[in-house]
């Protein structure tokens, strides 16, 4: 047994969780080493109960804890198993306080997904909660962030298809194994996913969606963010769980403010009341993230390019020549650039949308952050 194979063995012991993992591999030298221990060692060094102990030293020769057979499982369904010891193993999440041991991943993980933003709500969300979830999604992913979430019915699955339909990359948590797709309805997005970003679980491939998996799942959601958007939740939402986590974990945690009259708004509106960043347009969170940033990492090829983020014409970035940070009437931009005012509108309200530009007041505008003429401006 090696040191891969012992920690596939340990995350499919029941009752040994991320935090006992993290306290055994601290207390022996090697993970192989932990099962080569006695009941005994495992009590005084590892801090296991007697019971816990005589079951680590008994899943090697249990059929159901054969590491090469879960290996063979996950490489029959196109995956592969990341340990803690991996220097593949996403930072992110090895920096929270009980990283799993291992990381089931179908797809890739790449070196621009350590700009992640999770966006998560309601299973059963409004059509508001939806919309804004797709808007949120959709301008994030044309930054070059990753969306994460977790594949869950409502804001979930319309994040994550909004960031797919955008060009963009999203990572899908699940609260099952790879072999356990849930919801069953969304395994085309679980298809999908795998194809233009990755799925990701602790759990063994064969685990069912069983209701204590998903408090765990949140963590890593978190974990693997920057920041957490909190779309839609009621007082009771899982959403509000992982917003939590993120707070343990040091990330960012944002909100958009909820209907009065939908009982789904509840947990997201508490949430603005005790701390959470308020927030009602994509660029508020890439300015609150700003500082955490990886701007080298934004230029990772699934990225929307350049091309792509100004369309076909260069007439969008030549008019920005003539914006700045302080607020410019229409009149003064027409004189100075030789467009026509309503070609300027135009390009005005394009410019709006991808949240380069905002108006200020009346007829004015300005830049979102300064542009130096080459790149998205919000970065630059």
């Amino acid at each position: 047994m090696n040191d891969f194979q012992a920690l596939i063995i340990l995350n499919m012991v029941r009752g040994i969780g991320s935090i006992r993992v993290k306290r055994l591999m601290e207390a022996f030298e090697r993970p192989s080493d932990i099962f080569n221990a006695s009941p005994q060692e495992l009590m005084e060094k590892g801090g296991l109960n007697p019971g816990l102990a005589q079951a680590v030293c008994a899943a090697p020769g249990k059929p159901e804890c054969d590491p090469v057979v879960e290996m063979k499982r996950a490489e029959a369904a196109g995956a592969r198993i990341l340990s803690l010891l991996d220097p593949d193993y996403p930072e992110l999440l090895r920096a929270i306080p009980d990283p799993p041991c291992v990381l089931y991943v179908k797809g890739d993980i790449l070196a621009c997904d350590e700009n992640a933003v999770a966006i998560v709500g309601s299973r059963g969300a409004s059509l508001y909660g939806l919309s804004c979830a797709r808007t949120f999604s959709v301008r994030l992913s044309e930054y070059g962030l990753t969306i994460v979430s977790g594949m869950a019915r409502g804001i979930d699955t319309a994040a994550h298809r909004a960031a797919l339909d955008a060009g963009g990359r999203t990572i899908a948590v699940l609260g099952s194994g790879l072999n356990r797709i849930y919801p069953p309805e969304n395994e085309t997005l679980f298809q999908q996913i795998g194809l233009g970003g990755a799925v990701v679980s602790q759990f063994p491939m064969e685990t069912p969606p069983l209701p204590q998996n998903f408090p765990m799942r949140n963590r890593l959601i978190s974990g693997l963010s920057k920041g957490v958007l909190v779309v839609e939740a009621s007082g009771k939402s899982g959403a509000l769980i992982t917003a939590r986590c993120a707070a343990e974990q040091g990330r960012d945690v944002f909100a958009i403010p909820g209907e009065l009259s939908n009982s789904n708004s509840g947990g997201v509106n508490g949430l603005i009341k005790d701390g959470a960043r308020l927030v009602t347009d994509p660029v508020e969170i890439l300015e609150g993230l700003r500082p955490l940033l990886n701007l080298s990492a934004l230029a990772c090829d699934s990225a929307k390019d350049e091309k792509a983020f100004w369309g076909e014409g260069d007439t969008e970035p030549d008019l920005l020549k003539y914006l700045d940070k302080e607020p410019r009437h229409i009149d003064s931009i027409a004189r100075e650039s030789g467009f026509s005012i309503p070609e300027i509108l135009s390009l005005l309200t394009d410019l709006e949308l991808k949240g380069v530009i905002r108006q200020t007041s009346g007829k004015s505008f300005s830049l979102v952050t300064p542009y130096d003429g080459s790149q998205r401006p919000l970065f630059h």
